[in-house]
C-alpha cells in the first residue's frame, strides 16, 4: 500500500512537470473591484481582504500599492519560440498616498518571463515599466476555462492570492 502511494505521488509530480514542458504560452487576466465595492463578480485578491484570508498590504515608502487587475501574455517556459520565455502585458494599479489618502489609478506595462518552477511547475514574473510593482505568480498547471481559477504568489515580496483569475 505504502508503494502504491509513493507511485501516486511520483506521478502526480510528474504529470504537473510534463504538462509545464508542454506549454507553448501562457495568458493571465484579473480584474478586481476597488477596496470599497460590494461587487463579488471577477477577480479578487487577497489584498486589503479581511481575516483569515486577508494579507498585508503592500506598502513602499508612504504609498499604498492595491493591484487593481492586470493583463500579462508569455511564451513558452522552455524559450520553445523564437520569443523564449518572455512576458508582455499591463498591470494597473492604484497607489495611495498614506500622508494625504489621495489615490490614483495608473496603468504601466510590464515585462518578465515564465519558467518551469515554483510550487506548481509553472511560473510567471513580471515588472511594472516604472519599477513600482513587481510580482511573482504560481500558474496552475491544469486551468479551468473562464474566470475560475487561483494564482498565488508574492507581489513587491508580499504574500498574495488572486482568486476567479483568467488563465489559458
Amino acid at each position: 500500500m505504502k508503494r502504491v502511494a509513493i507511485v501516486a505521488l511520483m506521478l502526480s509530480f510528474g504529470v504537473a512537470y510534463i504538462h509545464a514542458q508542454g506549454v507553448d504560452q501562457i495568458v493571465l487576466t484579473c480584474t478586481t473591484p476597488p477596496p470599497s465595492s460590494k461587487t463579488t463578480n471577477g477577480c479578487r485578491s487577497t489584498e486589503l481582504a479581511p481575516p483569515p484570508e486577508g494579507t498585508p498590504p503592500i506598502i513602499i515608502g508612504n504609498t499604498l500599492l492595491f493591484v487593481a487587475g492586470f493583463w500579462v501574455w508569455c511564451q513558452s517556459p522552455n524559450g520553445g519560440t523564437p520569443y523564449g520565455p518572455e512576458c508582455k502585458g499591463s498591470v494597473y494599479v492604484e497607489e495611495v498616498d498614506l500622508v494625504s489618502g489621495a489615490g490614483k489609478y495608473q496603468a504601466t506595462s510590464v515585462s518578465g518571463n515564465s519558467s518551469a518552477s515554483g510550487p506548481t511547475g509553472l511560473q510567471v514574473a513580471f515588472t511594472s515599466s516604472d519599477g513600482d510593482l513587481s510580482c511573482v505568480l504560481d500558474v496552475p498547471t491544469s486551468p479551468t476555462k473562464g474566470g475560475t481559477n487561483t494564482l498565488t504568489g508574492f507581489c513587491d515580496g508580499v504574500p498574495i492570492t488572486f482568486f476567479n483569475a483568467g488563465v489559458q
